[in-house]
């Protein structure tokens, strides 16, 4: 399915091209003695009877009686139910439990806020974000170029998107992006909004900081929107 995404550039014009997902499978892979690809299928591994916590049946165990346990299963397979253990399975549904895996239907969802020492700041409601990539929404030009040595050293980043043209003037406006910021040799902060609110790729997504790479050869250019939402420290645009 084809994604569109509207950017804006540095003369204050914006355009809608598509975008798509930057990933590079790896040529190397487990395989069979007869150098097919194996399978992967989803077997189960145990049940909640058989559970460590239910096979001890105390409510806060010590270290004795996780030794003890230890010296049963040395013993007897006491942890393996013989009728499902590594029987496949297919579609499944995720449930909630509480601490004692009994399913629960009345879920409230937190939403737990860290600081970038991974301190708990506050706990509060999810809070649902609109995607704000596209329609009447663009991501603004915003003019800070950090570096890219600079960076690499104070953010995470966790994925990128490689942005395309969809016809002749939409090749010229990203080609002047690119070559814009290849002269630069550095990154672009870009966001939605003024340019200072996080990129939201889908309703009730997560929010993410947007960091535009260029390069430009022989004609032809590369466009990528890295993204994060982790930082080592912050950052000071030049």
């Amino acid at each position: 399915m084809i994604r569109y995404i509207k950017i804006e550039d540095e003369n204050n014009r914006d355009a809608e091209i598509t975008f798509k997902s930057v990933s590079k499978k790896s040529s190397i892979y487990l395989a069979l003695e007869n150098g097919e690809k194996p399978k992967n299928k989803k077997v189960i591994k145990s049940s909640k009877e058989y559970s460590i916590d239910n096979l001890i049946s105390k409510e806060n165990p010590t270290q004795e009686d996780y030794n003890a346990h230890s010296e049963v299963l040395l013993k007897e397979d006491a942890d393996i139910d013989f009728e499902l253990f590594g029987k496949f399975i297919g579609k499944t549904d995720r449930i909630y439990t509480d601490k004692n895996t009994e399913a629960v239907y009345n879920v409230e969802v937190i939403e737990n806020v860290f600081n970038p020492k991974g301190e708990l700041v506050e706990s509060r409601d999810p809070v649902f974000l609109d995607a704000n990539i596209s329609g009447e929404h663009f991501l603004k030009w915003t003019g800070k170029y950090i570096p890219k040595d600079k960076l690499y050293n104070k953010v995470v980043l966790s994925s990128k998107y490689q942005i395309k043209h969809i016809n002749g003037l939409t090749f010229d406006f990203l080609f002047n992006i690119s070559k814009k910021l290849q002269e630069k040799n550095s990154f672009m902060v870009i966001g939605a909004g003024k340019g200072n609110d996080p990129i939201v790729f889908n309703d009730g997504g997560k929010p993410y900081r947007g960091f535009l790479e260029g390069k430009i050869s022989d004609g032809s250019y590369c466009l990528i929107l890295h993204l994060s939402n982790q930082e080592y420290k912050s950052i000071n645009n030049d």
